[in-house]
Protein backbone atom coordinates (compact mmCIF):
# COMPACT_ATOMS: atom_id res chain seq x y z
CA UNK A 1 0.00 0.00 0.00
CA UNK A 2 1.74 3.40 -0.80
CA UNK A 3 2.14 5.80 1.88
CA UNK A 4 -0.04 8.95 0.91
CA UNK A 5 0.77 10.76 3.84
CA UNK A 6 4.16 10.99 3.06
CA UNK A 7 3.70 12.22 -0.61
CA UNK A 8 2.60 15.38 0.82
CA UNK A 9 4.56 18.37 -0.18
CA UNK A 10 6.72 19.47 3.00
CA UNK A 11 4.85 22.86 3.69
CA UNK A 12 1.58 20.53 4.43
CA UNK A 13 3.45 17.82 6.09
CA UNK A 14 5.23 20.82 8.46
CA UNK A 15 1.76 22.23 9.03
CA UNK A 16 0.37 18.87 10.75
CA UNK A 17 3.52 18.49 12.81
CA UNK A 18 2.88 22.13 14.57
CA UNK A 19 -0.31 20.48 16.12
CA UNK A 20 1.56 17.59 17.85
CA UNK A 21 3.93 17.93 21.12
CA UNK A 22 7.60 18.95 20.60
CA UNK A 23 8.66 15.27 21.64
CA UNK A 24 5.93 13.53 19.52
CA UNK A 25 6.82 15.28 16.37
CA UNK A 26 10.60 14.25 16.37
CA UNK A 27 9.91 10.79 17.00
CA UNK A 28 8.47 11.29 13.85
CA UNK A 29 12.16 11.03 12.69
CA UNK A 30 12.15 7.15 12.40
CA UNK A 31 9.41 6.64 10.25
CA UNK A 32 11.53 7.38 6.84
CA UNK A 33 14.17 8.94 5.43
CA UNK A 34 11.56 12.05 4.18
CA UNK A 35 10.70 12.50 8.01
CA UNK A 36 14.26 12.26 9.39
CA UNK A 37 14.96 16.02 10.01
CA UNK A 38 11.37 17.26 8.85
CA UNK A 39 10.54 18.41 12.37
CA UNK A 40 13.58 20.32 12.43
CA UNK A 41 11.97 22.79 10.82
CA UNK A 42 8.97 23.37 13.44
CA UNK A 43 8.89 27.25 14.27
CA UNK A 44 7.19 26.31 17.92
CA UNK A 45 9.51 24.22 20.16
CA UNK A 46 8.44 22.87 23.91
CA UNK A 47 10.51 20.82 25.90
CA UNK A 48 9.43 19.56 29.64
CA UNK A 49 11.43 17.14 31.49
CA UNK A 50 8.30 16.49 33.53
CA UNK A 51 7.23 13.64 30.92
CA UNK A 52 10.67 11.89 31.40
CA UNK A 53 12.16 9.59 34.08
CA UNK A 54 15.11 10.96 35.49
CA UNK A 55 17.52 8.83 33.38
CA UNK A 56 15.84 9.85 30.61
CA UNK A 57 16.13 13.67 31.82
CA UNK A 58 19.94 13.11 30.96
CA UNK A 59 19.99 12.12 27.13
CA UNK A 60 17.02 14.99 26.71
CA UNK A 61 19.21 17.30 27.79
CA UNK A 62 22.21 16.14 25.38
CA UNK A 63 19.60 16.42 22.69
CA UNK A 64 18.57 19.68 23.35
CA UNK A 65 21.86 20.99 23.36
CA UNK A 66 23.04 19.12 19.94
CA UNK A 67 19.76 19.48 17.92
CA UNK A 68 18.86 23.36 18.82
CA UNK A 69 21.78 24.83 17.21
CA UNK A 70 21.35 22.95 13.94
CA UNK A 71 17.98 23.45 13.81
CA UNK A 72 16.84 24.08 10.32
CA UNK A 73 13.62 26.81 11.03
CA UNK A 74 14.75 30.65 10.23
CA UNK A 75 12.67 31.87 12.64
CA UNK A 76 11.87 30.49 16.12
CA UNK A 77 8.45 31.59 16.87
CA UNK A 78 8.50 29.35 20.06
CA UNK A 79 9.95 28.24 22.92
CA UNK A 80 9.32 27.19 25.77
CA UNK A 81 11.83 24.99 28.62
CA UNK A 82 10.39 23.66 31.45
CA UNK A 83 13.88 21.67 33.52
CA UNK A 84 13.68 20.51 36.74
CA UNK A 85 17.63 21.20 37.79
CA UNK A 86 18.29 19.42 40.39
CA UNK A 87 21.38 21.61 41.42
CA UNK A 88 22.87 20.72 38.64
CA UNK A 89 25.36 23.38 37.75
CA UNK A 90 25.86 22.31 34.21
CA UNK A 91 22.50 23.34 33.47
CA UNK A 92 22.43 26.75 34.40
CA UNK A 93 25.10 27.67 31.52
CA UNK A 94 23.12 25.57 29.30
CA UNK A 95 20.02 27.33 29.71
CA UNK A 96 21.88 30.76 28.65
CA UNK A 97 22.99 28.84 25.36
CA UNK A 98 19.38 27.93 24.41
CA UNK A 99 17.82 31.55 25.40
CA UNK A 100 20.89 33.11 23.44
CA UNK A 101 20.07 30.67 19.89
CA UNK A 102 16.32 31.66 20.26
CA UNK A 103 16.80 35.52 20.10
CA UNK A 104 19.31 34.99 17.27
CA UNK A 105 16.05 33.21 15.60
CA UNK A 106 13.97 36.20 16.20
CA UNK A 107 12.06 34.47 18.82
CA UNK A 108 8.46 36.05 19.67
CA UNK A 109 7.40 33.91 22.63
CA UNK A 110 9.61 32.63 25.20
CA UNK A 111 9.33 30.82 28.05
CA UNK A 112 11.90 29.52 30.92
CA UNK A 113 9.89 27.99 34.08
CA UNK A 114 13.02 25.99 36.08
CA UNK A 115 12.13 23.57 39.42
CA UNK A 116 14.29 23.35 42.38
CA UNK A 117 17.85 25.50 43.38
CA UNK A 118 20.82 24.49 41.99
CA UNK A 119 24.08 25.48 43.67
CA UNK A 120 24.52 28.36 40.46
CA UNK A 121 21.70 29.72 39.50
CA UNK A 122 20.80 29.88 35.64
CA UNK A 123 21.99 33.36 33.89
CA UNK A 124 20.74 34.81 30.89
CA UNK A 125 22.62 36.53 27.55
CA UNK A 126 22.52 40.05 27.14
CA UNK A 127 21.00 40.60 24.03
CA UNK A 128 17.55 38.89 25.27
CA UNK A 129 16.94 42.20 26.80
CA UNK A 130 17.73 44.14 23.30
CA UNK A 131 15.14 41.77 21.61
CA UNK A 132 13.27 43.61 19.13
CA UNK A 133 10.73 40.51 18.25
CA UNK A 134 10.03 39.16 21.76
CA UNK A 135 6.10 39.74 22.37
CA UNK A 136 5.97 37.28 25.15
CA UNK A 137 8.28 36.74 28.42
CA UNK A 138 7.85 34.03 31.14
CA UNK A 139 10.61 33.72 33.53
CA UNK A 140 10.43 31.80 36.75
CA UNK A 141 12.64 29.86 38.93
CA UNK A 142 16.41 30.04 40.04
CA UNK A 143 17.47 32.79 37.39
CA UNK A 144 19.88 35.76 38.31
CA UNK A 145 18.42 38.63 36.37
CA UNK A 146 21.00 41.04 35.28
CA UNK A 147 19.85 43.72 33.53
CA UNK A 148 22.37 45.76 31.13
CA UNK A 149 22.79 49.51 30.78
CA UNK A 150 21.68 48.93 27.08
CA UNK A 151 17.94 47.33 27.33
CA UNK A 152 14.88 47.95 24.80
CA UNK A 153 12.26 45.79 24.08
CA UNK A 154 9.93 47.01 21.66
CA UNK A 155 7.22 44.62 21.18
CA UNK A 156 7.10 43.02 24.61
CA UNK A 157 3.76 43.59 25.55
CA UNK A 158 3.20 40.41 27.68
CA UNK A 159 5.58 40.00 30.68
CA UNK A 160 5.86 37.21 33.83
CA UNK A 161 8.94 37.17 36.13
CA UNK A 162 8.19 34.06 38.84
CA UNK A 163 10.29 34.21 41.81
CA UNK A 164 14.21 35.34 40.86
CA UNK A 165 17.52 36.66 42.13
CA UNK A 166 18.16 40.21 40.66
CA UNK A 167 21.29 41.58 40.55
CA UNK A 168 20.49 45.01 42.35
CA UNK A 169 17.46 46.68 43.28
CA UNK A 170 17.15 49.17 39.88
CA UNK A 171 17.39 45.75 37.71
CA UNK A 172 13.26 45.21 37.84
CA UNK A 173 12.61 48.95 37.37
CA UNK A 174 15.27 49.35 34.52
CA UNK A 175 13.76 46.62 32.96
CA UNK A 176 10.14 47.83 33.38
CA UNK A 177 10.79 51.20 32.23
CA UNK A 178 12.29 50.23 28.85
CA UNK A 179 9.65 48.23 27.24
CA UNK A 180 7.01 51.07 25.86
CA UNK A 181 4.04 48.06 24.71
CA UNK A 182 4.13 46.30 27.95
CA UNK A 183 0.21 45.91 27.99
CA UNK A 184 0.07 42.78 30.93
CA UNK A 185 2.62 42.11 33.85
CA UNK A 186 2.56 39.34 36.57
CA UNK A 187 5.32 39.75 39.12
CA UNK A 188 6.10 37.65 41.98
CA UNK A 189 8.56 38.60 44.72
CA UNK A 190 9.22 37.55 48.03
CA UNK A 191 12.68 38.39 50.75
CA UNK A 192 14.92 35.53 48.78
CA UNK A 193 15.02 37.60 45.57
CA UNK A 194 16.93 40.42 47.01
CA UNK A 195 18.67 40.42 50.18
CA UNK A 196 19.12 43.93 50.66
CA UNK A 197 15.63 46.34 51.38
CA UNK A 198 14.21 47.22 48.55
CA UNK A 199 11.04 49.08 46.95
CA UNK A 200 8.72 47.20 44.62
CA UNK A 201 8.46 49.97 41.70
CA UNK A 202 5.72 49.79 38.94
CA UNK A 203 5.64 52.32 36.38
CA UNK A 204 4.63 51.28 32.99
CA UNK A 205 2.51 53.73 31.28
CA UNK A 206 1.19 51.21 28.67
CA UNK A 207 0.11 48.26 30.97
CA UNK A 208 -3.62 47.57 30.94
CA UNK A 209 -3.07 44.02 33.73
CA UNK A 210 -1.52 43.89 36.44
CA UNK A 211 -0.95 41.17 38.77
CA UNK A 212 1.29 41.15 41.94
CA UNK A 213 2.03 38.09 44.49
CA UNK A 214 4.21 39.57 47.20
CA UNK A 215 5.58 37.85 50.15
CA UNK A 216 6.48 40.47 52.34
CA UNK A 217 9.91 39.76 55.16
CA UNK A 218 12.58 41.69 56.40
CA UNK A 219 13.89 43.83 53.21
CA UNK A 220 10.22 44.69 51.72
CA UNK A 221 10.16 48.86 52.20
CA UNK A 222 6.78 49.93 49.58
CA UNK A 223 5.39 49.59 46.76
CA UNK A 224 5.11 52.15 44.06
CA UNK A 225 2.64 52.03 41.54
CA UNK A 226 2.18 54.09 38.49
CA UNK A 227 -0.22 52.83 35.63
CA UNK A 228 -2.28 55.22 34.52
CA UNK A 229 -3.88 52.93 31.66
CA UNK A 230 -4.56 49.85 33.72
CA UNK A 231 -8.04 48.36 33.53
CA UNK A 232 -7.32 45.08 35.71
CA UNK A 233 -5.30 45.27 39.06
CA UNK A 234 -4.50 41.80 41.34
CA UNK A 235 -2.72 41.65 44.38
CA UNK A 236 -1.79 39.07 46.80
CA UNK A 237 -0.01 40.45 49.83
CA UNK A 238 0.61 38.34 52.50
CA UNK A 239 3.58 38.55 55.45
CA UNK A 240 6.40 35.29 55.64
CA UNK A 241 6.01 33.63 59.22
CA UNK A 242 8.80 34.51 60.36
CA UNK A 243 8.51 38.60 59.86
CA UNK A 244 5.01 38.24 62.00
CA UNK A 245 6.47 39.70 65.13
CA UNK A 246 7.92 42.87 62.67
CA UNK A 247 6.39 46.00 61.50
CA UNK A 248 4.01 44.78 58.89
CA UNK A 249 3.52 48.28 57.52
CA UNK A 250 5.25 49.45 54.35
CA UNK A 251 4.99 52.63 52.04
CA UNK A 252 2.33 52.68 49.96
CA UNK A 253 1.78 54.81 46.69
CA UNK A 254 -1.13 54.14 44.06
CA UNK A 255 -1.07 57.11 41.34
CA UNK A 256 -4.53 57.33 39.82
CA UNK A 257 -5.80 54.81 37.49
CA UNK A 258 -8.85 56.07 36.34
CA UNK A 259 -9.26 53.43 33.29
CA UNK A 260 -9.68 51.04 36.18
CA UNK A 261 -12.10 48.54 35.96
CA UNK A 262 -12.02 45.48 38.04
CA UNK A 263 -9.74 44.97 41.00
CA UNK A 264 -9.17 41.52 43.02
CA UNK A 265 -7.09 42.37 46.51
CA UNK A 266 -6.13 39.72 49.03
CA UNK A 267 -4.08 41.46 51.55
CA UNK A 268 -2.52 41.88 55.33
CA UNK A 269 -1.68 45.97 54.71
CA UNK A 270 -2.52 47.51 58.01
CA UNK A 271 -3.91 50.62 56.26
CA UNK A 272 -6.37 49.14 53.88
CA UNK A 273 -8.30 52.03 53.94
CA UNK A 274 -5.13 54.23 52.13
CA UNK A 275 -5.39 50.95 50.01
CA UNK A 276 -8.15 50.26 48.76
CA UNK A 277 -8.84 54.03 47.86
CA UNK A 278 -6.71 54.02 45.06
CA UNK A 279 -9.41 51.98 43.20
CA UNK A 280 -12.88 53.49 44.01
CA UNK A 281 -13.85 53.51 40.31
CA UNK A 282 -13.70 49.79 40.02
CA UNK A 283 -16.85 48.65 38.60
CA UNK A 284 -15.82 44.79 39.60
CA UNK A 285 -13.91 44.33 43.15
CA UNK A 286 -12.94 41.39 44.86
CA UNK A 287 -11.40 41.86 48.35
CA UNK A 288 -10.27 39.35 50.59
CA UNK A 289 -8.83 42.27 53.59
CA UNK A 290 -8.47 42.88 57.02
CA UNK A 291 -10.00 45.91 58.74
CA UNK A 292 -10.87 47.76 62.05
CA UNK A 293 -13.75 48.00 63.05
CA UNK A 294 -13.91 52.24 63.30
CA UNK A 295 -12.54 52.84 59.26
CA UNK A 296 -14.36 55.35 58.02
CA UNK A 297 -16.01 54.39 54.64
CA UNK A 298 -14.79 54.91 50.87
CA UNK A 299 -17.65 55.61 48.10
CA UNK A 300 -17.63 53.20 45.27
CA UNK A 301 -20.19 55.67 43.15
CA UNK A 302 -19.13 53.41 39.78
CA UNK A 303 -18.88 49.59 41.61
CA UNK A 304 -21.58 47.19 40.10
CA UNK A 305 -20.51 43.43 41.22
CA UNK A 306 -18.91 42.73 44.44
CA UNK A 307 -17.23 39.61 46.15
CA UNK A 308 -16.23 40.32 50.15
CA UNK A 309 -14.44 36.97 51.42
CA UNK A 310 -15.71 36.22 55.42
CA UNK A 311 -12.22 35.07 56.80
CA UNK A 312 -11.42 37.90 58.83
CA UNK A 313 -12.87 39.96 61.47
CA UNK A 314 -15.08 42.31 60.94
CA UNK A 315 -16.00 41.31 57.71
CA UNK A 316 -19.59 41.88 57.85
CA UNK A 317 -18.87 45.49 59.31
CA UNK A 318 -17.17 45.84 55.85
CA UNK A 319 -19.99 44.59 54.63
CA UNK A 320 -22.38 47.17 55.80
CA UNK A 321 -19.85 49.93 55.11
CA UNK A 322 -19.83 48.94 51.26
CA UNK A 323 -23.83 48.62 50.72
CA UNK A 324 -23.78 52.04 52.10
CA UNK A 325 -21.20 53.38 49.57
CA UNK A 326 -21.86 51.86 46.60
CA UNK A 327 -25.50 52.86 45.20
CA UNK A 328 -25.00 51.12 41.85
CA UNK A 329 -24.02 47.78 43.08
CA UNK A 330 -25.80 44.88 41.09
CA UNK A 331 -24.40 41.69 42.21
CA UNK A 332 -23.07 40.65 45.79
CA UNK A 333 -20.82 36.96 46.96
CA UNK A 334 -20.16 36.62 50.27
CA UNK A 335 -17.45 33.72 50.14
CA UNK A 336 -14.83 31.82 51.72
CA UNK A 337 -11.05 31.74 49.71
CA UNK A 338 -10.11 28.25 49.09
CA UNK A 339 -7.24 29.20 51.05
CA UNK A 340 -8.63 30.13 54.04
CA UNK A 341 -11.12 27.36 54.98
CA UNK A 342 -9.41 26.66 58.12
CA UNK A 343 -9.64 30.72 58.82
CA UNK A 344 -12.54 31.78 61.66
CA UNK A 345 -15.31 33.04 60.23
CA UNK A 346 -16.97 35.49 62.71
CA UNK A 347 -20.71 35.47 62.32
CA UNK A 348 -22.48 38.46 61.19
CA UNK A 349 -22.55 41.11 63.97
CA UNK A 350 -25.91 43.27 64.56
CA UNK A 351 -26.55 45.92 62.26
CA UNK A 352 -28.93 47.72 64.52
CA UNK A 353 -26.86 50.29 65.32
CA UNK A 354 -24.81 50.77 61.80
CA UNK A 355 -28.02 51.49 59.51
CA UNK A 356 -29.76 54.74 59.71
CA UNK A 357 -31.30 54.11 56.79
CA UNK A 358 -31.50 51.58 53.88
CA UNK A 359 -28.69 51.25 51.72
CA UNK A 360 -29.71 52.64 48.39
CA UNK A 361 -28.20 49.74 46.56
CA UNK A 362 -30.80 47.27 48.33
CA UNK A 363 -33.80 49.39 46.97
CA UNK A 364 -32.48 50.47 43.45
CA UNK A 365 -29.97 48.09 41.45
CA UNK A 366 -29.21 44.99 43.50
CA UNK A 367 -30.00 42.09 41.54
CA UNK A 368 -28.48 39.00 42.77
CA UNK A 369 -27.33 38.21 46.25
CA UNK A 370 -25.25 34.50 46.64
CA UNK A 371 -23.64 33.45 49.85
CA UNK A 372 -21.37 30.43 49.20
CA UNK A 373 -20.35 29.97 53.89
CA UNK A 374 -23.73 30.46 56.12
CA UNK A 375 -22.12 30.97 59.79
CA UNK A 376 -23.55 28.41 62.01
CA UNK A 377 -23.36 28.94 65.42
CA UNK A 378 -23.18 25.37 67.13
CA UNK A 379 -23.46 26.27 70.35
CA UNK A 380 -27.29 27.43 69.93
CA UNK A 381 -28.00 24.64 67.79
Amino acid sequence: MDDKISQLPDDLLLKVLTFLPTKVAVSTSILSKRWEFLWMWLPKLEYDDSEYSPGERYKLYSFIDLSLPLHKAPVIERLRLNFDVYGRSYRAYSIEKLVLIAVTRCVRELSVTLVSTPYKFARLPSNLFTCKSLVILELTGPIFVNVPRMVYLPSLKFLILGCMVYSNEKSLHQLLSHCPVLEDLVLERNDEDNNSPFTLSVIVPSLQRLTLKISRGYHFEGLVINTPSLMYFKILDYLEEYARDDNSNYSYYFEDTPKLEEADIESTYPDINKFVRSIRSVKRLSLCIRVNADEEGIVFDQLQHLKLCSCGPNWSKLLVRLLKDSPLLRDLEIYLNEDHTSSRVDAPVSWQNQLDCVPTCLLASLETFKWTVVYVDHKKR
